[in-house]
C-alpha cells in the first residue's frame, strides 16, 4: 500500500462534514471577482448529496424541474468540455468538467461570485441556479451599484 498525502482546499464528506482549509476560504473572501469560493462549492456538494448521490443533481422542488435542470445542465457541461478542447476562455474554470457534481460546485461558485458574468454568459444555467436556490445574487450587487451612485 503506498500512502500519499495531497493538500486539499475543501472536502464534503457523505454523512455531512465539510473540510476547509483556512488559508483557501480567506483567498476565497479576499477577492469576489475571483470566482472560486471553497465554501460555496464544498456546500453544493453538500446539497449535492442529500439523495444520496454526488451526481450534480440536487434535490429540486418538483419533479417537473429534474427534466430542465438534466437538459439545461447537461448542455452547460458538455459546452464548457467543447470550450475546454479547444483551447476559448470559459467562466467555469477547468475543474468543472472533471464531472456533473464538480459542475454543479462550480457552477454554484461562479452564480454567488459572479453573478452578472453568469447571467450574461450563460442565461439558462443562471436561470436554473437562480431557481434552486431562490435568490438572484445579480440583483444584490445591482442594488448596492444603485445606492452608491445615489450618494
Amino acid at each position: 500500500m503506498i500512502e500519499t498525502h495531497e493538500a486539499r482546499s475543501g472536502e464534503s464528506w457523505s454523512r455531512g462534514s465539510v473540510v476547509l482549509a483556512w488559508d483557501h476560504v480567506r483567498e476565497g473572501s479576499r477577492d469576489p471577482d475571483l470566482g472560486e469560493n471553497v465554501v460555496l462549492h464544498e456546500c453544493a456538494h453538500q446539497l449535492d448529496q442529500e439523495d444520496g448521490a454526488s451526481d450534480g443533481v440536487p434535490l429540486l422542488k418538483t419533479r417537473g424541474h429534474y427534466a430542465r435542470w438534466a437538459d439545461v445542465l447537461k448542455r452547460e457541461y458538455q459546452g464548457l468540455q467543447h470550450d475546454l478542447a479547444k483551447n476559448n476562455p470559459t467562466l467555469l474554470r477547468d475543474y468543472a468538467a472533471v464531472n456533473a457534481a464538480e459542475f454543479f460546485a462550480v457552477a454554484t461558485e461562479v452564480f454567488f461570485e459572479k453573478p452578472h458574468a453568469t447571467k450574461r454568459l450563460h442565461p439558462e444555467l443562471y436561470q436554473e441556479l437562480q431557481g434552486y436556490y431562490g435568490l438572484d445574487p445579480a440583483e444584490w450587487t445591482a442594488s448596492l451599484e444603485s445606492r452608491d451612485e445615489n450618494k
